[in-house]
This record gives structure tokens, sequence and C-alpha cells, in this order.
């Protein structure tokens, strides 16, 4: 068969080559034509032959692996089948896959160690009369290689890990969510080989992309997959709560901490404007739900700046899009009356 292809390749070539020629010489088209005539021929005589050898793929799968234990990579092998027949029959086999994937009871395997690794042992001669009697008439088996595939096992461990949302939102005017994504579940366990587990801190699922959201979505999705490991749940229940929103207003007053007890602070303005986004569903904030300060800890007393920084230092969980101004304010120090 090797030589087959040879051959064709060396034809092939010297096609290729001649047809430079044929804008330049007319006789050359005719060249060709014959060329390619007597190459045909010559193939047709070579596949008539029947003493060709050549080497095809069959594919195993193995199955009912014991529940503590996986395998250790794919649990799909080949097989390499060395044939023996007539050139028609075996260039079919090249042209297109002629076997089917065979099941092996891996249960039914003998067990054994192979440089400090457990696993099976699938000793391929066994499957001599069975391989024999997928072949087509004619066709006849020299070899399998390897004549013993070792089927390396290891210990299955389990974990249970959070899942991470792979999500990209858009929202319809006026609309934003009205709360966290809710997950059921929200973590679930795996199970695979131990290096690969402790590389794992989260599953995601697959991207969502959602566009123009105006109303609470609920969606069934997959998870990402991950080779080597299972997954004891595959889809998880996500429920995306949107609502429309309003803009809120609130003033909060600016509070002094780390300030010497001597000191009392007067600020300029003494309440800064918070606005806030909220849905129309929920009440609005107070004014003890917010704390805005300014922190003396690391404002040098003797070396004061023109003005002072505000910070937020406390406000509602899952605020959105909230702004306060001013971020800087003009202040007066005072000493306390005894």
């Amino acid at each position: 068969m090797n030589n087959i292809k040879a051959q064709l390749k060396k034809y092939i070539d010297l096609i290729l080559g001649k047809t430079r020629e044929v804008r330049e010489d007319g006789n050359a088209l005719i060249f060709l034509v014959f060329l390619f005539l007597s190459a045909c021929f010559w193939v047709l005589n070579a596949l008539q032959k029947d003493d060709y050898t050549t080497e095809v793929s069959f594919p195993v799968k193995f199955i009912n692996v014991s529940d503590n234990e996986i395998i250790k990579g794919s649990t799909k092998r080949e097989l390499s089948l060395k044939i023996r027949g007539g050139g028609f029959k075996i260039f079919r086999y090249h042209l297109r896959q002629q076997f089917s994937v065979k099941t092996v009871d891996l249960s039914q395997l003998s067990r054994t160690t192979l440089q400090g690794v457990e696993g099976a042992n699938l000793n391929t001669r066994e499957y001599y009369k069975l391989i024999q009697g997928k072949l087509a008439t004619g066709l006849e088996l020299v070899s399998i290689t390897p004549d013993t595939l070792f089927i390396p096992l290891i210990e299955k461990k389990s974990k249970k890990v959070p899942v991470k949302i792979d999500a990209k939102l858009s929202f319809d005017q006026q609309c934003q969510l009205s709360g966290p994504v809710l997950l059921v579940p929200d973590s679930v366990v795996i199970t695979g080989p131990e290096a690969t587990l402790d590389t794992m801190a989260f599953v995601s699922t697959r991207l969502l992309e959602y566009e123009k959201l105006g109303d609470t979505i609920v969606r069934n999705v997959l998870l990402n997959e991950v080779e080597g490991v299972d997954f004891i749940t595959k889809r998880i229940n996500i429920t995306f709560p949107v609502e429309p929103f309003t803009e809120a207003n609130i003033n909060v007053p600016i509070q002094a901490i780390n300030l010497p007890d001597s000191l009392q602070l007067k600020t300029f303005p003494p309440q800064i404007d918070v606005t806030y986004n909220i849905g129309l569903s929920k009440p609005l904030y107070a004014v003890d739900d917010f704390n805005a300060i300014i922190d003396f800890s690391s404002i040098d007393i003797n070396q004061l700046p023109s003005r002072l920084k505000v910070r937020m230092n406390k406000s509602p969980q899952g605020i959105n899009n909230m702004l306060y101004q001013p971020l800087f304010v003009e202040f007066l120090l005072e000493r306390k009356l005894n």
C-alpha cells in the first residue's frame, strides 16, 4: 500500500509539473490527458493484486468502571491492526472508517500494577477471532498492536465547589437588577482525580448573554464541562431579578473619626448629597443606612490641607449607581470648651 501511495505521488507531481507547459505548448495538454489515463490504468491494475498489507485503527471504549475509580485519560483507546488482502478492499478502509467502537467491560479484566500505578490489562490476542470476523471477506488479520493494553486506574475523589455565573447583561432604559442573582443550587459536587480537583476553586456556567432586560427572567443553564471531571449536577436554575428603578436623593451628615478629643470639626457644607438608583418595589433608604466620614488618622493636625476629603464609610449592600458630592469640603477646627 505504501508503494501505491508513492507511485501516485510520483504521477501527481509529474502532472502538476507538466501543467505549467500547457500555455506554451498545445501538445502538452494531449500529453497530460494520456498521462492521466495511463496513471488511472496503472492504479487499477495495482489495486487488483492480493498481497498488500496496511495498518488501520480499531477503537475500543471501556465501560463498567467501579464507583470509586476512574480511568486516567480518555475512556477510549485505539488498537492498531495490520491487515493483508486485495488492494481494492484495503483501499476502502483508508477512505472511511470501517469499525464501530468496541465496548470492553473493565470489571472483567485482570488487575495489575505497572511502575507503581494500578490498572487493568487488556490481552488483545483474545480479540483475534472477534476482529477477524469484522473484516471483509478476503482480508486477513496479521497482527494487533499492542498485544497487551494497560489501562491505568486512579482513586476517585469528591469535592463541593461554588458555582460562578459567566454572564453579559444589558438592561432596558430605567431598568436594573433589583437584587442578587439567585442560583439553585449555588454549589455542586464534582468528582475526579485529586490532582485536578485541587486546582478547581469553582465551576462556571456557560456564557449567558441577554440584552435589554426589562423584567425578571429564570433560566436553566448548563455548567462548563471540565475534562476528566464528573458533575453530580450538570444544570442549575438562575434567576435574574430585574425591575424598573427610580433615582433617589438623601442628605447624609459628615462625621469626624480619629480626631483628638480636645478638638471638634465643622465642615462647609455640614452634609453631603447622595443620589442612588432603587427599584420601584423597594422602600427608600434612611440616613442611618449611610455613614460619611473624614478620617483624621492619616491627617497631620499641624499641617492641615486647605480642604478635607469625604469618604463613604457605610452604604446599603447592593446599592446601585451611588454618587455623592461634594468630595472635598472646607472646614474649621475648634477647641472644645471645658
